[in-house]
């Protein structure tokens, strides 16, 4: 009791200096998205557009898969080919599914991937990639696209790196290989060949409009990730190295499940390497601090500081949340903004409340 009456009494004395705990993240900030889950499947298909309808030579078919870019499939031919070039047929609605762009892998081992799975269960070499110019008609072949092999594999894998209007389901009628390169003879594709559905893409994705820089910009826009749990951000501010000891998060528009639960923390000096939307592990970082979340279920509304346990300086920060209030019931995490503070002793005490407290406790422990 003695020590909460000296905090309080602390804090009535250093109100003026309590102006000085430090806001760390500013809107422009470089900021990106990250998922510690990693690389995923979300292949799946309509039971009546599934892989082997690329076999079948028939344009009134297709294979569909609702993963989008990143999707494909791995095919083993009854008779090994050299592929030197193929064609593409396109489906017969939304331009915007077709591929422009592709890459070929090919292996000779036994294929133990599983359909809609990301086939990465053997040993694959990759033998060329590029890029295809499908034309807008329907259920008409592409042009012939020269592939740069000599070498014949027993099993093929082919992957569509984007598609266009960066669609977010990826379709195709019918895929033919040949072994010249200009589409001569007869494909060495048959519908009795074994074929399964692929992709494999980072696990972390989120609409134009729901970006990781809304994070930071001072509005009610929010950050929704469609990783769900293990998403988060990695955020370099502009200002240099900085002490991190508090945050706080806003929460955003809709459904309180989608808020997360859980927090960590981690810190580094290192230049940023990791890319937007990837797993946030190419640089070196260190573990600051994490706890649980108690987010108000009301909306659009500022929750507690949450006091962090730091005294090291860093470039950047990483953030991720492990947990949320309701994974079952969502698809997604969300949250409106956040802020990280840098807080002078003793004013680490007024601005964190009892959490600053806490944090006291803790110091004078060591």
């Amino acid at each position: 009791m003695k020590n909460i009456k000296a905090v309080l009494s602390v804090c009535v004395l250093v109100l003026s200096v309590c102006s000085y705990a430090e806001s760390i993240l500013a809107p422009g900030d470089q900021i990106l998205a990250v998922d510690a889950t990693g690389m995923v499947s979300r292949s799946s298909y309509p039971g009546a557009e599934g892989p082997m309808y690329v076999l079948d030579a028939l344009s009134g078919t297709k294979y569909l898969n609702f993963a989008g870019k990143n999707s494909g499939f791995i095919v083993t031919p009854g008779a090994a080919g050299a592929v030197k070039s193929f064609v593409i047929t396109t489906a017969n609605d939304a331009a915007g599914r077709d591929p422009v762009s592709w890459a070929i892998y090919g292996t000779n081992d036994a294929i133990s991937s599983a359909d809609n799975s990301m086939g990465v269960s053997e040993n694959w070499t990759q033998i060329d990639a590029g890029t295809v110019a499908l034309p807008d008609a329907r259920q008409t072949a592409g042009p012939v696209v020269a592939v740069n092999n000599t070498t014949a594999y027993s099993s093929y894998k082919m992957v569509y790196t984007a598609l266009k209007d960066n669609n977010t389901i990826m379709q195709v009628a019918d895929v033919s290989f040949f072994e010249s390169a200009d589409g001569t003879g007869s494909s060495f594709l048959s519908l009795s060949d074994s074929i399964l559905a692929i992709h494999r893409d980072w696990d972390s994705r989120y609409p134009g409009g729901e970006n990781p820089g809304n994070l930071i910009d001072g509005s009610l826009n929010k950050y929704l990730n469609f990783g769900k749990e293990n998403v988060g951000f990695i955020v370099t501010p502009a200002k240099g190295v900085s002490l991190v000891q508090g945050f706080q998060i806003t929460t955003a528009n809709d459904w309180a499940e989608r808020d997360p639960a859980s927090w960590v923390l981690y810190g580094t000096n290192d230049d940023i390497a990791s890319v937007d939307n990837s797993d946030g592990l190419g640089e070196n970082w260190v573990l600051i601090d994490s706890g649980d979340l108690s987010l108000p279920g009301e909306r659009n509304t500022l929750g507690s500081l949450v006091a962090v346990d730091n005294s090291e300086l860093f470039k950047s920060y990483k953030m991720l949340f492990p947990t949320l209030k309701n994974a079952d019931a969502t698809n997604s995490l969300q949250i409106a903004e956040i802020q990280f503070f840098s807080v002078p002793e003793p004013t680490t005490v007024c601005l964190l409340g009892l959490g600053g407290l806490a944090l006291l406790r803790r110091r004078r422990s060591l």
